[in-house]
């Protein structure tokens, strides 16, 4: 019997994670170098001979967030079924896949709160002017958020 396995695939480059700003909430798209680097990571890592072997993938869930869904768009790997949030079933590629789509907020990024769209270094300096120690997303969450 094989043993089941789990893949965690991260969206492509935004505008805020390339200048380090916190995106959590904010549905901010994919630059179009992120797209390209998320087709050639879709090439590198989906196919009968790859890490992600498409025909062995039972279920798909993926974040609300546009520049998720995109991402997994981008990586090619051939659903059968519409994706939830297209309006029609378009094939440009081989059905490689009967695995399920499921949008679920389970999986969905951080919520920054009132650290949305901002740096750590403007974090840093506001939690400074604030009188607060310095800042530990793991001990002190995000005002506002989680």
């Amino acid at each position: 019997m094989t043993t089941p396995r789990a893949f965690i695939i991260r969206h492509g480059e935004t505008e805020w994670s390339l200048n380090g700003r916190h995106t959590g909430t904010s549905d901010i798209p994919l630059t179009t170098n992120g797209e390209k680097r998320i087709r050639a990571t879709g090439k590198a890592l989906v196919g009968d001979d790859r890490l992600i072997v498409p025909s062995k993938v039972a279920h798909i869930y993926v974040s609300p967030r546009h520049r998720a869904q995109r991402t997994l768009e981008l990586l090619d790997v051939g659903c059968r079924d519409k994706l939830p949030w297209q309006d029609s079933n378009t094939h440009d590629s081989e059905i490689r896949t009967e695995a399920k789509v499921q949008v679920t907020e389970d999986i969905r990024e951080w919520d920054y709160g009132d650290y949305e769209g901002i740096t750590s270094a403007e974090i840093k300096e506001r939690r400074k002017e604030q009188g607060l120690p310095e800042w530990d997303i793991w001990k002190d969450g995000c005002p506002g958020g989680e």
